[in-house]
């Protein structure tokens, strides 16, 4: 369970202040009016204190134990998978897909390592982790620590950025643009207005669209019906877009326990009667 750290709370409250400042406000039943679109300068302590507070909240989370739905679409088709997860910072992952209610596959992985094991045909493989593993394995094109990053709720650590302006649009969500020291525009993230992180995007050097994620369906995570309120809330849905691969993937969370301990087995893929790959 994520204990919010003193930085982290103060940031919140800070947020808090410069959003109710800014005119923003939590959405209410019903809907609120539109707005005009507002531009922000880059000054703006409001863009800043966004980003920040957000990292802060996603630097809490070290782990996340889950059950998923994972769908894929893309030039090989459309597929369903249902597996459970275990990921653990920096780039830590035990991934079983199941189906007909067995385990079909299992993948591990430690950071340097990987194992991989089909049980139909028993097929196995493993070796040193490379970027294309997920890509490989479940068609998914993010390295490891990409795939931690973007499922804890945040974005790859990207040194160097800073906002360089921003927008508030007419739903009161705020849009941060975000640029490197060249003056380069990098990366696009936009907040509600309680200052949840609800889209990212990043652009590559020839000015193509890298990814673009959504987060959705936030929820406090915990052992009562509604979650510990007391928690920053957690998105149960997250879709992914790859242009540069043509396809797409949405993440369906069904099941949350964040910073659940990963000792160095869970990790490891032990097979009655089958030696270690590695």
């Amino acid at each position: 369970m994520i204990q919010p750290s003193s930085s982290t709370a103060a940031r919140l409250a800070c947020l808090g202040l410069l959003l109710a400042f800014s005119g923003c406000r939590t959405p209410q039943a019903p809907a609120p009016e539109p707005i005009e679109p507002v531009a922000l300068a880059a000054d703006n302590p409001l863009l800043a204190t966004l980003v920040e507070s957000w990292a802060s909240v996603v630097a809490e989370r070290r782990s996340v134990a889950a059950g998923v739905v994972l769908k894929l679409s893309g030039p090989q088709g459309e597929r369903r998978l249902s597996m459970n997860v275990v990921l653990a910072r920096p780039s830590r992952l035990r991934m079983e897909i199941h189906a007909f209610l067995t385990t079909a596959a299992v993948l591990v992985a430690d950071g340097v390592e990987y194992d991989y094991f089909e049980s139909l045909g028993r097929y196995r493989e493993g070796g040193p982790v490379h970027p294309q593993l997920l890509w490989q394995i479940a068609g998914v094109p993010l390295t490891l620590a990409q795939a931690v990053d973007f499922l804890l709720g945040g974005t790859p650590a990207r040194r160097g950025l800073r906002p360089a302006g921003g927008m508030r649009e007419a739903d009161r969500s705020i849009r941060v643009e975000l640029h490197d020291a060249t003056g380069r525009h990098v990366r696009s993230l936009r907040f509600a207005p309680e200052g949840t992180l609800v889209e990212a995007e990043e652009w590559a050097p020839d000015g193509r669209l890298h990814w673009r994620v959504g987060y959705d369906r936030y929820r406090a995570v915990g052992a009562g019906p509604a979650g510990d309120a007391g928690e920053p809330p957690f998105a149960h849905s997250i879709d992914f877009d790859f242009p540069r691969y043509e396809s797409q993937a949405t993440v369906a969370f069904r099941s949350v326990d964040l910073n659940p301990d990963t000792p160095d087995a869970t990790f490891e893929l032990q097979i009655p009667g089958d030696g270690k790959a590695r």
